[in-house]
């Protein structure tokens, strides 16, 4: 296994590696390498989505989607592709609901147990755009002046669903029944990793505004954290290939989308892994 680091504090590219053969000795060198970078690309792997599925069990249980009700495979499309193979129109749903995407964000913050990865697969890539970059909140919050950090230490934020999608199709993409699976939730700002112990900064778009403080107030600093967080040397942009293969820790980094010709097809297949709590109700059941 070789690894590239990006040259940010995040983010490395991993060749000489199938993942198709990891085995328990190798995927501790990856869990490692994972969790000193919080971002790794795997080149030239082109999956197929059962291989995707095995790759994403290594790192845990997975998370069910948005419509929890409907059950799932574990994987979802993040496409401009129709199901008959056109491209859909950029006004359409499937393209608005996508937008969301292209704001920094930590998958799942919305629920109550926030996702521990995203396995991020490239199978169709546009001629220019398109690519993900990923923000080190570990990096962030160290740069942060002790007055802060101490100001931070015991803030809970509320992040929700309707306060980051309502904007651009989210409200109109789950029916009335899932969309009370997902009222506000709470979660700490500043955090530590369960494996290494760094303390990082929880923030992102779905981030609303802070217990006990003024909302609009709050609601800027948590933007202002996000944006000052999500700053060089502390993000990667990573440019796809057909055959990628990324993985994320949500506990630590965000990520977003950029924007490519909506008249270029995309296909990126997702998975999720849910996050670590015995009681996790966004586990998905799978059949046996």
């Amino acid at each position: 296994m070789n690894i590239e680091p990006s040259g940010a504090t995040l983010g490395a590219i991993v060749t000489d590696i199938d993942l198709r053969t990891l085995n328990e000795e190798s995927f501790a060198e990856v869990e490692a390498a994972w969790d000193q970078y919080g971002v790794l690309v795997f080149a030239d792997q082109h999956l197929s989505d059962e291989e995707h599925l095995t790759f994403t069990r290594l790192f845990g249980r997975l998370e069910a989607g948005l419509k929890r009700s409907a059950g799932g495979t574990g994987l979802g499309r993040i496409t401009n592709v129709k199901a008959d193979g056109s491209v859909a129109e950029p006004d359409s749903l499937q393209v608005r609901f996508h937008q969301g995407n292209l704001r920094w964000h930590s998958d799942s913050s919305y629920k109550c147990v926030g996702a521990k990865a995203s396995i991020l697969a490239a199978h169709v890539v546009p001629e220019t755009g398109g690519e993900t970059e990923w923000a080190d909140m570990r990096a962030a919050y160290d740069e942060l002046d002790d007055d802060l950090k101490n100001y931070l230490e015991d803030k809970i934020a509320v992040h929700s669903y309707r306060y980051s999608h309502s904007w651009h199709g989210g409200l109109e993409i789950i029916g009335k029944e899932d969309l009370e699976e997902l009222p506000p939730v709470e979660h700490p700002v500043v955090r530590a990793h369960p494996r290494t112990g760094r303390r990082n900064l929880f923030v992102g778009r779905h981030a609303s505004h802070i217990i006990g403080a003024d909302e609009e107030e709050s609601r800027a600093l948590l933007k202002r954290l996000t944006e000052e967080g999500a700053q060089a040397p502390r993000t990667w942009k990573h440019r796809w290939r057909p055959g990628d293969i990324g993985v994320w820790d949500n506990r630590c980094v965000l990520h977003r989308g950029h924007d490519w010709p909506l008249d270029q097809p995309r296909v990126m297949v997702r998975s999720t892994v849910a996050g670590e709590t015995p009681d996790n109700p966004w586990v998905l059941d799978e059949a046996v």
